[in-house]
């Protein structure tokens, strides 16, 4: 059997996987089966699906890759000091690939931003300029004296 299928006794609902009801569309398929046992089983709860919540805060990097970080370190770090951190880099690469897939990303990612901050800033207005931008938008009559 693909997928699972949770039953909420607290709300009274029948929760499926995305694989599960995939699965259970097919009339033939034991899914089928099972959620049909299951609704006759429990005849008041409803069925629904399971939804994944997502955090809309989130940062995300989608271009932030091992090779842009290579090349950013290239272009921007130090030539007395570019050697060094390109073989930091290389170390840290080749120690994450004894760890899990979800793991490594992360740790490199983290290092690469506490190295080079400005990479998290860019194209954040500092909040002197949005101060300004706003007393000019709400009072354009404003004039800062020295």
């Amino acid at each position: 059997m693909r997928g699972t299928l949770r039953i909420d006794y607290v709300t009274g609902k029948i929760i499926m996987s995305r694989e599960f009801a995939k699965a259970a569309k097919d009339t033939f398929s034991p899914e089928y089966l099972h959620l049909q046992e299951v609704k006759r089983d429990n005849p008041t709860f409803t069925i629904g699906r399971k939804t994944i919540k997502k955090n809309e805060d989130k940062e995300t990097w989608k271009g932030l890759t091992y090779s842009y970080m290579e090349l950013y370190i290239k272009i921007y770090e130090p030539v007395e000091t570019r050697q060094t951190v390109l073989d930091e880099f290389d170390k840290m690469i080749l120690i994450s690939k004894c760890h899990a897939k979800g793991k490594r990303y992360p740790v490199i990612k983290k290092w690469f931003l506490d190295k080079y901050p400005e990479i998290k800033e860019f194209g954040m207005p500092k909040v002197e300029e949005i101060a300004a931008a706003a007393v000019t938008i709400l009072h354009p009559d404003f004039q800062e004296v020295a």
